[in-house]
């Protein structure tokens, strides 16, 4: 009977519990139908491989736009004032796009089952696929930064409404995130300039070079 009980009561305790999440497991159905709205992460791991973590830096990077040049009151598209969650965002204030720069620090991670306008083909909202949000602070600015006029005029407090979109549009950068092979290459010829140039040493353009390498080789 208490073997009974513990097999009824296993999935409860599995997902009443913080967890950590990957961007399969959040868009496949039948793992992310046991996980309730708002559930809290421990870490998430993106589409793109990047595992976020709570207390990571991230930084803003530019609004999503589809035109030219931005205007006075261009804003993000995934990024939001205070902390939101939820998917009506009629009520959202989007940040402006003038906040590109900012670091931002990681506070909670949780995850929400996406609407029915978004996957029509699922009928019950909680048999439909996870989206993951931040709630993240600008240590620099708002309550707790030592600095009166930026309380006033500044909440330092954010929501990432969808961090896999907000990393493909580039309005999020992570700055832990493995260099892609493109950026090894890059930086491995930048440090081989300056070993050219006897601004670097070869001992220390080595260890660059063993870090680098097996990145690079990996096509």
């Amino acid at each position: 009977m208490r073997l009974i009980i513990f097999f009824l009561l296993f999935p409860f305790f599995i997902f009443s519990q913080e967890i950590n999440l990957t961007y399969d497991q959040a868009n496949n159905i039948e793992f992310s139908s046991e996980i309730k709205n708002y559930t809290k992460l421990k870490s998430y791991t993106t589409k793109f491989g990047t595992v976020i973590n709570i207390g990571d830096t991230l930084t803003l990077g530019k609004a999503k736009k589809d035109k030219d040049k931005y205007i006075f009151d261009d804003t993000y598209s995934y990024i939001v004032n205070g902390k939101r969650r939820g998917n009506k965002q009629d009520d959202y204030e989007f940040l402006p796009h003038h906040f590109s720069g900012d670091k931002v620090v990681v506070l909670s991670i949780f995850a929400t089952h996406a609407t029915s306008d978004e996957y029509k083909l699922w009928n019950s909202r909680k048999s439909q696929p996870l989206y993951v949000s931040l709630y993240v602070k600008n240590p620099s600015k708002g309550s707790g930064s030592g600095k009166f006029l930026s309380t006033i005029a500044n909440s330092s407090l954010r929501t990432i409404i969808d961090i896999d979109k907000a990393l493909e549009y580039n309005e999020i950068f992570n700055e832990n995130r493995p260099l892609s092979r493109a950026e090894a290459i890059s930086k491995l010829k930048e440090h081989k300039d300056l070993y050219d140039l006897g601004l670097l040493s070869e001992k220390d353009y080595n260890i660059l070079k063993k870090k680098l390498t097996p990145i690079i080789m990996k096509k």
